[in-house]
């Protein structure tokens, strides 16, 4: 059976995917497509998954105006089933699916971050939020199916479609297997992931900041994209003020191979998102990574992240808008070396046992078999007629 993953604007190295979805299911017997973007301009296998490159689009009006495009490509293969990666790629992928079923992978609470966005004036926010509502309602109930990442982002597409299933973001645990003993200090903290205001850096900073002033000189080390540069610099010229900038460690953008490295050479792991709405509906690979890796976790406390972390006793659930709770977080772990090591084996048994990419995959195989059938064909029975 052939099935074709299509984003727009994700690479094509994107851990949930190309590493988890796409390359399990190919490894279940699927062949499997995916259209991503890629350096790349040749169509070229990798893991037995087919991968076709797009080129990076320069502007948001570029990536918008070759959606019809990419879906009329990815027809073109005629696969047995189309999954869509990417909200801005739906209706074109089922008007060119035709009569072919279509999988719709919602990563993230897409309606809050559409009301979130800085740029959008704050008096049209309502409007648009209702025309997104109305236009993503009319074509969910055109789709077979529909995978979400958490259960509170779930309870959204209960409403209106019947077939919803949550696969969650959970490492593949072949991703952290042989790895080398760890390299730490019982101190440096660690945080890999998009720099962006939203993740309560400069909450973590002034934490830092009032752990110096205790005492305590507690290393911080940061990998992934800046949202920009200005805020990149922001942060460096806030650790100044500060008086911390020397314990300040950014290592750029790296691979995730690179960044589990990172990961091994910190002690505490600090996911302290702010209580935005996307992500307090949705829950950071990093927090689930740094559990496997066993690392004690210092996380916001919101409900997905408190049934996983909090739940396993993997760490310390903190308000990510106050630092001085970061820093007494921070501070409790450095003094309690066996706490936190505690803390860290409870993490990483939690992941092996539950928390792990093969229960998902087993979900994720399960919905792709109830609508294709045996046969592999579609019949339309899982499309919800509400």
């Amino acid at each position: 059976m052939r099935v074709c993953q299509i984003c727009n604007a994700h690479p094509v190295n994107d851990a949930r995917v190309f590493y988890r979805t796409c390359v399990g299911l190919a490894e279940a017997g699927y062949e499997v497509h995916l259209f991503a973007v890629d350096k790349r301009a040749e169509t070229y296998c990798e893991q037995g998954v087919f991968i076709h490159p797009l080129p990076e689009c320069q502007s948001r009006r570029a990536r918008f105006a070759r959606r019809s495009h990419v879906a009329k490509i990815a027809a073109d293969l005629k696969p047995d089933l189309f999954h869509v990666h990417e909200p801005e790629l739906l209706g074109s992928v089922i008007a060119s699916a035709r009569s072919q079923p279509v999988i719709y992978d919602v990563h993230e609470s897409y309606l809050d971050i559409l009301i979130e966005r800085d740029w959008i004036p704050q008096w049209v926010k309502p409007f648009i939020g209702l025309a997104w509502d109305r236009w993503e309602r009319r074509l969910v109930r055109r789709c077979a199916g529909i995978v979400v990442v958490t259960e509170p982002i779930a309870q959204r597409y209960y409403q209106f479609h019947g077939k919803v299933e949550v696969v969650a973001n959970y490492p593949d645990l072949v991703e952290i297997e042989d790895l080398p003993p760890p390299t730490r200090d019982g101190r440096t903290c660690v945080f890999a992931g998009v720099l962006h205001p939203s993740r309560g850096l400069s909450q973590v900073l002034a934490a830092l900041a009032m752990l110096k002033q205790r005492g305590l000189a507690i290393p911080l080390k940061l990998a992934g994209p800046a949202v920009s540069e200005e805020y990149l610099r922001s942060l460096w010229d806030e650790a100044g003020r500060l008086g911390i900038q020397e314990l300040m460690d950014y290592r750029g953008v790296l691979s995730k191979q690179e960044a589990i490295g990172l990961e091994q050479e910190g002690s505490i792991g600090l996911v302290p998102y702010l209580p935005v709405a996307n992500s307090v509906a949705g829950m950071p690979n990093k927090l689930v990574e740094c559990m496997a890796l066993g690392l004690p976790v210092v996380f916001s406390d919101f409900p997905v992240y408190r049934q996983v972390a909090g739940a396993s006793g993997a760490g310390i659930a903190i308000d990510p808008t106050k630092p001085e709770q970061i820093a007494d977080a921070i501070e409790h772990l450095v003094r309690n070396p066996d706490l936190a090591r505690q803390m860290g084996e409870a993490g990483r048994r939690a992941v092996h046992e539950r928390f792990n990419w093969h229960a998902e995959r087993a979900k994720l195989l399960t919905l792709y078999q109830d609508i294709l059938g045996a046969s592999g064909r579609f019949t339309g029975s899982t499309v919800s007629r509400q």
